[in-house]
This record gives structure tokens, C-alpha cells and sequence, in this order.
């Protein structure tokens, strides 16, 4: 991150713990759900760091209506999770979360990845560092439009996607995703205005599209374990890939191998380039060229 946290920076922490237990199917407890909203407006924050944790269910985040500085919505069974709400005016910090009502025995699954829910808007005006952490089920993340200094997001079993609809109000210093046994997808990267892009994946279907306006050069570093990974890149963006892999296949459509890497055709006259390095052990490296 740029800067330190806490003092004037607002604080957003979304821990939202609806995690795994280990109880049977047959002694399920009694479930009671309820909803909670919560939002607060902008009062001239200059800054905003948002942390999100996520266990298990459905997550929506998107930007939200002007003024609000956020607005959150969450589905929640009572009978095993209890909602945090606390708000420190003078350092600006705002925790918003659920925790388990016995720390001991923890939560249950029953049916909480098909109940539980959870919506989040972020304000598109204040300048914001993103960390979301997301196990299982299924994430909508729409950052287009947002003020996003940085994003770092890691996820679980789960089906992902992201989406930078439209450029990024600023220029992101890093946008870092991490998936696990996942499958995950994530278009308009370019729109991101990063500088640099980190992906590492474990087991599962990745689709990185870097279409977007782009407007400065940039890096990437992708790593793969096991699976398929596809590549999409405006046909106008100059770029560089060197990877370094392990019986995976790789398609190099449109790419000059010269010396240890793959170039694009217009890599000398590009506006802009994009150097990747990528890291596969098993699986298959597919290459497609769009337009912005």
C-alpha cells in the first residue's frame, strides 16, 4: 500500500466469517435468517481502505449512488453468526462484519452457501485500497468507475468474476488476484490503469482479458498450477510474454518467438506494451486478440 493506515484514512473491513464447520447433514440446527443494512454517506474523506472477508454464499460488490461513501446489505442465519458494527469517528474507522456466536464449535455449513448473501457499494469519488478476501460460492466484483489505488484479491473454491467496466477514475499502482481451486474470470483489466497486474492461480479455468483503455505501459506476472489459462490482448497493445512452463501447452496466435520470448507484430510501434511473464506447470496456455 502508498500509505499507512488508520488516522484520517477510513477503514472498511467487511468480515463476513460464514465459514465451514464439520457437522453431519442429518444434525442440521435450526436456522433463523435475517437481513442487516447499513450506509454512510461522504463527509469529505480523503482516502479509504476497504478490507472484505467472505466465507461462504453469494458476494455482489459495484460502485454505489453518489454520495454514499458505501452501502451494505447482507443475508445471515442468527442462530450462528452475529453482525459488528462499529465506527470510530475521530480515527475515521469503520468495521463492518458478522463473527460466530461460539468461537469454540464454529459454523456450520447447512445451507449457508445457498442463503447467505452479501451486497456491497463502494463510493466511486474518494480514492480507495481494496483487499477482498472470498472463499466459497459465487462473487460479482464490478470495480469499473471506482477511484481503485490498488486491489489485492484472493479467493477459494468458488466461481469469480471481475469486471473494470470502465476506466478506473485514477491510476492504480498494483492489481493483485489470487484463486485457488477456482474458476475465475477478469475482463477490462486495462481499464484498471495499473502498472502492475500479479495473478496466481491453483487448480481451475482463468480467463484474464486486458482489453480496456489503456494509457500507460505496464507488467504482469501470472503463475498457474494446474489447468487452463486464457490471454486476451487488444489487437493495438504491443506484447511481450516469456514464460516458463512445464508440460503445458502454450498457442502463440499472433506472436514472433524471438531469443526466450514471444512478441506481438506491432511490438516495436505499439502506444503501449505489456511485458507478461507466466508460470504454468500443467495444462494449456491459449492466446486470443480482441478489439478494445
Amino acid at each position: 500500500m502508498s500509505e499507512p493506515r488508520g488516522g484520517r484514512r477510513a477503514l472498511l473491513a467487511l468480515a463476513l466469517a460464514v465459514g465451514a464447520g464439520m457437522g453431519s447433514a442429518g444434525a442440521t440446527e435450526a436456522q433463523s435468517w435475517r437481513t442487516v443494512t447499513s450506509s454512510r454517506q461522504a463527509l469529505g474523506e480523503k482516502a479509504l481502505d476497504v478490507a472484505v472477508e467472505y466465507g461462504a454464499g453469494r458476494l455482489v460488490v459495484a460502485p454505489a449512488d453518489r454520495p454514499l461513501l458505501y452501502e451494505f446489505q447482507m443475508r445471515y442465519d442468527e442462530s450462528q453468526t452475529t453482525p459488528v458494527t462499529e465506527y470510530d469517528r475521530a480515527s475515521g474507522a469503520l468495521h463492518l462484519g458478522m463473527k460466530s456466536r461460539d468461537r469454540g464449535r464454529g459454523i456450520r455449513v447447512n445451507r449457508v452457501r445457498e442463503e447467505s448473501r452479501a451486497d456491497l457499494h463502494l463510493t466511486r469519488e474518494v480514492p480507495l485500497e481494496l483487499e477482498l478476501e472470498f472463499g466459497a460460492g459465487e462473487a460479482d466484483i464490478d470495480l469499473g468507475g471506482l477511484s481503485l489505488r490498488s486491489l489485492h484479491l484472493s479467493t477459494g473454491a468458488s466461481e469469480t468474476r471481475v469486471a473494470f467496466g470502465t476506466p478506473n477514475r485514477i491510476a492504480a499502482e498494483e492489481v493483485e488476484m489470487k484463486a485457488g481451486a477456482a474458476s475465475f474470470q477478469a475482463t477490462g483489466l486495462g481499464n484498471a490503469r495499473a502498472e502492475r497486474f500479479v495473478f496466481e492461480g491453483g487448480v481451475g479455468e482463468t480467463v484474464l482479458d486486458f482489453g480496456g483503455a489503456w494509457d500507460r505501459n505496464a507488467t504482469a506476472k501470472v503463475s498457474l498450477g494446474l489447468g487452463s489459462l486464457t490471454l486476451r490482448f487488444p489487437r493495438d497493445l504491443g506484447v511481450r510474454i516469456v514464460k516458463d512452463s512445464f508440460l503445458t501447452s502454450f498457442d502463440d496466435t499472433g506472436l514472433v518467438k524471438r531469443g526466450g520470448a514471444y512478441y506481438s507484430r506491432n511490438w516495436e510501434s505499439a502506444r503501449n506494451r505489456l511485458t507478461v511473464e507466466v508460470d504454468a506447470a500443467f495444462g494449456s496456455i491459449d492466446i486470443d486478440w480482441i478489439d478494445r
